[in-house]
């Protein structure tokens, strides 16, 4: 082969797929219509990130988690991964202590590490606990309807979906391991299961009262790659990746129409590192944010940032990146802030 024809064969081969930098797509949001989701630790960093910043985020989804700062509030200073394991999941030390998380949460609301609880008014929030769930317990999910009724939700803003034989998962219609499934210690799985149930819809459809339902079966396109690092700073610190997934209906490409974002939260096990893409294109959701001018985002963890604290790549809701996990100036709050603000032009 002549060097000529060698040079033309290397620009045939496709080049790897470049890292999208959030604050270069040019996008039109209306920042009003902020929701956020996520399953098992993802539920519960969807959870306190709507808590902590209810002035902007007008919605969460807990799927198979628990209360805000539950791992954190305990007699006797127990450890929170402590806490989080015997409380907040199992109840083997009882259930979580509806009261004192409430005092809790006005507690930082009063020290202003979190936005007014007033907030919590207008919020609207979506709880899921499978039957057959053995991780997070039908007890802390009940827990957690009462911590969010405490506060002031309404009736008609709050859902609360219990599904027989679903497992500790992430719950779609049609994609992943059996609705029952719970797999062995080590055992691999991506915790996404098949219930026949569309859990990204039902979401969005109680989130936004004008959500238009898709004709197609599969979204549009593929959720990209952008690039985490300017907003997660030193990754042994924050625990995060130095790159997520972002999906952009093609109606919201560079400005074309106002629209919204929804941050969906990964579980323990469901980082990029583990499962590559599999939750940012299998969840459900893109497909609904075709027609519903919804930018949704999957930042990422890395077990492997901190691999003697967070192994299993969980979203910080137990204290491994510092006291400050559930407040506002968390590593991983300030991380995701920031991503929404590059999105929304901030």
């Amino acid at each position: 082969m002549s060097l000529a024809a060698a040079g033309l064969a290397l620009l045939a081969i496709p080049a790897a797929a470049a890292e999208l930098a959030l604050s270069g797509l040019r996008l039109k949001i209306d920042p009003a219509q902020t929701t956020v989701s996520g399953i098992s630790s993802g539920a519960y960093m969807a959870g306190q990130f709507q808590v902590a910043y209810s002035g902007l985020v007008t919605a969460a989804g807990l799927v198979a988690g628990g209360p805000y700062d539950c791992a954190e509030v305990s007699p006797g200073g127990i450890a929170p991964v402590v806490v989080a394991l015997k409380r907040c999941m199992d109840v083997a030390m009882g259930p979580p202590d509806v009261g004192a998380l409430v005092a809790n949460a006005r507690a930082r609301e009063r020290a202003r590490e979190i936005d007014p609880l007033s907030n919590m008014a207008r919020s609207k929030i979506y709880l899921f606990n499978g039957d057959n769930d053995v991780t997070v317990k039908r007890p802390v999910a009940d827990a957690t309807e009462q911590f969010y009724k405490a506060l002031g939700v309404a009736e008609a803003n709050f859902t609360y979906v219990k599904l027989p034989k679903a497992a500790h998962a992430y719950i779609t219609d049609g994609y992943g391991a059996a609705c029952d499934f719970i797999p062995k210690e080590d055992e691999k799985s991506e915790y996404i299961n098949n219930c026949q149930y569309d859990q990204a819809g039902a979401i969005v459809r109680f989130f936004y009262a004008d959500a238009r339902i898709p004709n197609a079966p599969a979204a549009a396109r593929q959720p990209q790659l952008f690039n985490q690092s300017p907003f997660v700073g030193d990754t042994s610190r924050s625990g995060m990746a130095k790159t997520g997934y972002i999906y952009v209906p093609e109606a919201c490409e560079g400005g074309k129409q106002t629209c919204r974002i929804h941050v969906a939260f990964h579980g323990c096990k469901m980082a990029s590192n583990l499962i590559g893409d599999h939750f940012a294109v299998h969840a459900g959701y893109n497909r609904w944010a075709d027609v519903n001018n919804i930018v949704v985002l999957y930042p990422q963890i890395d077990g492997a940032a901190k691999p003697s604290s967070n192994p299993k790549a969980c979203w910080d809701w137990f204290g491994y990146t510092g006291y400050d996990f559930a407040r506002k100036g968390g590593f991983q709050m300030i991380a995701v802030r920031k991503m929404i603000g590059a999105l929304a032009g901030e």
